[in-house]
């Protein structure tokens, strides 16, 4: 009876870990701009509104901020370290903003250190964001960034 009551308690830990946690995904092959739905930044602020969904691919534009020094969800980030114990660590997290009067703030913004050392984006640069709206635990996406442009302003 004891055996069993701690094999359930198990299961049920495991199975909190895995709901708890994200996923990452590849970053397509080859990048093809038409395959990615324009967004207003704005939906960004509140993911989980009608029209955004996991594995979504799209396209917004906002200003760069800047590559966090903290944890923007601390919550999740054991979770997905022991999920993903090489990848997860590998992601930059950044910041973004609605507009050039820093409204809107984003800081669930994410991309390889590869793609920070080919864009190497600057504070309040314009930017054109092409990524994959990604569960990263609970109710929350994150924007894994699979380009980026900067963009000319009129």
């Amino acid at each position: 009876m004891v055996q069993r009551s701690r094999l359930f308690v198990v299961i049920m830990l495991l199975g909190l870990v895995f709901t708890g946690c994200g996923t990452m995904q590849p970053v397509p092959a080859e990048f093809n701009p038409a395959a990615y739905t324009p967004i207003d930044f704005g939906l960004l602020l509140a993911p989980r509104t009608p029209g955004l969904h996991d594995g979504q691919l799209i396209r917004c534009e906002a200003y760069f901020w800047e590559f966090l020094t903290y944890d923007p969800a601390p919550a999740h980030y054991y979770f997905n370290q022991l999920r993903y114990p090489t990848r997860w660590g590998e992601l930059e997290w950044f910041a973004l903003y609605r507009d050039a009067d820093m409204q809107g703030y984003f800081d669930l913004g994410a991309m390889s250190a590869e793609l920070r050392r080919e864009f190497d984006p600057k504070r309040l640069d314009p930017l054109i964001i092409y990524g994959e709206l990604v569960p990263m635990g609970g109710r929350r996406l994150y924007l894994q960034v699979h380009h980026l442009e900067l963009r000319e302003i009129d």
